[in-house]
């Protein structure tokens, strides 16, 4: 019973952090986009998204993205290679012939070779016009690194230490939207404005890119350092298929963020909650309702709590946590990695962003791998996640989310469906916070790892 509390109450937190940032990972999506402007080509047996990409299918996605494939299929075929089949001599002609890529050895290229992310991030990067020569814009062996730097790698679209398919068509559809060398477009506009790609067939892509830029300009206010929105989650959950609580939680947040020095921000979070336990739960043979207020504060790097008059504080620094948490700080900020996006539909002032729940299951499990969270120790699916933003007058004023997921841990799985609706009240200046004037009575219960639970909560 302890462990199905602990899974429960962990899941709910869960649940309120993913409707905070609204951000094995399958991007169908991206694969059917790519396919309407004819870059990407399943077989009989489908995109096959699930397995690695050969040398071959890579050599021919960079002769695409280069805008090249019409010249490459009229070129005779001198490579050295003997080992092509004749759907990839096109292809591997054209890029050997301009020095794009070399083969295994003199005479084989190994088109069935597995085709790894650094490869791959390479022939991007090339492909948008940057150079790994020996004078060039990058190495080899930092492509990956590089690519981030572009954001043309994010923590969504590129998994090094499996590389698939899927990925494949996550990062090129990023790609098509990233900006080219010394130009002022992106890849996808260059290759229409080069007759390699169809004007009428890129209509509907470049539409999808122009509303995904309107969104990212709207949702970058969210990143505003002063906020002050009300926010109303809600959850119900299932352990093992039967009811077993639910959770309504309307709260209002008020942040002063330093993004410099993370440790002298300030929160303000001051609410209810109310949670209905099951039975089962209670062990009292009738569901229970508690009430409980909450009044959390963040301020000079402690976190403050006033549990019904019990106060207490412990020391947390954010400055830490970013530094632990390492590379995933050192992407260029985004709202969400395009590749997470399934579809982007306004009407009015109100705009609908449709998520890939796969895609965002994937993020979410390299985000817990980076901090140290093990795949055999929480295994997590987003079934279905919905959100949208609405504006007034060309300003942010709400936001709502809803979302079904299923979270294994310890053996047991729990299923839960949540909504989150936040109100703006106001963004930047005139966002005050007040805290309590007795911080320095709170009692000191040592650093946030250092601290357990109480028992009663075990």
């Amino acid at each position: 019973m302890k462990k199905k509390l602990r899974l429960a109450v962990a899941g709910v937190l869960v649940a309120a952090g993913l409707a905070a940032t609204a951000g094995a990972a399958s991007f169908e999506s991206s694969a059917d986009k790519l396919k309407d402007v004819g870059l990407f080509q399943g077989g009989t047996a489908g995109y096959e998204l699930d397995r690695a990409p050969t040398r071959a299918e890579a050599a021919t996605m960079l002769v695409r993205l280069l805008g090249k494939e019409a010249e490459a299929k009229g070129l005779e075929y001198t490579a050295p290679f003997t080992d092509l089949d004749d759907w990839q001599k096109p292809y591997v002609q054209y890029l050997y012939t301009n020095k794009l890529a070399n083969g295994a050895s003199e005479t084989a290229f190994e088109p069935e070779g597995k085709c790894t992310a650094q490869m791959y991030t390479t022939f991007l990067l090339r492909a948008l016009g940057y150079s790994d020569a020996a004078d060039g814009d990058f190495t080899y062996a930092g492509a990956v690194d590089y690519g981030k730097s572009l954001g043309l790698v994010d923590i969504a679209n590129c998994d090094e230490t499996n590389f698939l398919r899927d990925h494949v068509a996550a990062m090129s559809l990023t790609a098509l939207h990233t900006g080219v060398k010394d130009g002022e477009t992106d890849l996808l506009d260059k290759l229409v404005a080069d007759g390699a790609v169809d004007q009428t067939k890129a209509a509907n892509l470049q539409a999808f890119f122009k509303a995904y830029d309107a969104y990212v300009a709207v949702s970058d206010e969210m990143n505003a350092t002063k906020m002050d929105m009300d926010m109303n989650i809600s959850a119900d959950v299932k352990m093992e298929g039967e009811p077993f609580m639910s959770l309504t939680m309307p709260v209002n947040l008020k942040a002063d963020m330093d993004l410099e020095k993370m440790d002298q921000s300030k929160l303000a979070l001051v609410g209810a909650a109310q949670m209905k336990l099951a039975a089962e739960l209670t062990g009292e043979g009738e569901d229970s309702t508690m009430d409980m207020p909450i009044e959390m504060y963040y301020t000079n790097g402690w976190y403050y709590m006033n549990m019904q008059g019990e106060k207490m504080k412990m020391a947390m620094s954010f400055d830490d946590m970013m530094e632990q948490m390492g590379d995933m700080t050192q992407m260029p900020q985004q709202s969400e990695p395009i590749c997470l996006i399934d579809s982007i539909e306004t009407t009015g002032n109100k705009t609908v962003i449709t998520y890939s729940p796969s895609g965002l299951t994937g993020m979410i499990s390299s985000v817990l791998q980076q901090v140290g969270v093990a795949k055999e120790d929480i295994a997590m699916e987003i079934k279905d996640i919905n959100s949208s933003l609405t504006l007034t007058d060309g300003k942010l004023t709400a936001m709502n989310m809803s979302a079904m997921l299923s979270m294994t841990v310890e053996g047991t799985t729990m299923d839960m469906s949540m909504k989150a609706d936040y109100t703006i009240k106001a963004l930047g200046d005139g966002v005050q916070i007040t805290l309590p004037t007795d911080l320095d009575t709170y009692t000191d219960m040592g650093t946030m790892t250092e601290v357990e639970a109480p028992a009663a909560a075990a």
